[in-house]
C-alpha cells in the first residue's frame, strides 16, 4: 500500500492541493524515506510506493494527478527502466526523474535515457529539489 505525506508529514488521503504531488518509488525503504523527507521539506506533497508495479497501480488509480516521479532503477519486481517504458505510454507528459548508481553516460550506453533527469547515487538534496522543480516547471 502506497505512503502519502503532506508538508506536515502526516498521511494524507492523495487529495490534490495546492503543492505538487510527487511520487517517490523505490525497494529500499530508508532511501525512499530520505527523498520523500527532503521534497516534503520543500513543501511537495509525496507519496510513496515499494516498486515500480506498485507504482504503476497508484498512478493508474487516478485518485492522485502526479506532477512528477522520482524513481530508483533497480528495483525487484518492475524496475525503474520498465515503469518509465510504461508511463511513456500511459501518460508521456509526466516527468520522471530516475535515481542510479549508475552514471548518465552508463545508462545511455544501455539505452536508458529519462525524459526529464537521472540522479547518480549519492546525490545532494539540493540537486534532488533542483530536478525535480525543473521538470515540473519544464512540463507547464
Amino acid at each position: 500500500m502506497p505512503v502519502t505525506r503532506n508538508a506536515d508529514s502526516r498521511p494524507s488521503g492523495g487529495q490534490r492541493g495546492s503543492s505538487p504531488q510527487i511520487l517517490v518509488v523505490d525497494d529500499e525503504p530508508d532511501l525512499r524515506r530520505l527523498a520523500a523527507r527532503i521534497l516534503l521539506a520543500e513543501g511537495y506533497h509525496v507519496h510513496e510506493a515499494g516498486d515500480g508495479l506498485e507504482a504503476l497501480d497508484y498512478i493508474s488509480s487516478g485518485r492522485v494527478s502526479f506532477d512528477a516521479i522520482v524513481t530508483d532503477i533497480v528495483m525487484p519486481r518492475l524496475d525503474g527502466v520498465g515503469l518509465l517504458r510504461r508511463l511513456a505510454i500511459l501518460q508521456p507528459e509526466l516527468p520522471v526523474v530516475l535515481m542510479s548508481a549508475y552514471g548518465t553516460e552508463q545508462l545511455a550506453e544501455r539505452g536508458i535515457i529519462s525524459p526529464c533527469a537521472v540522479l547518480s547515487k549519492p546525490f545532494p538534496p539540493e540537486r534532488l529539489v533542483a530536478e525535480v522543480r525543473r521538470c515540473i516547471s519544464e512540463r507547464k
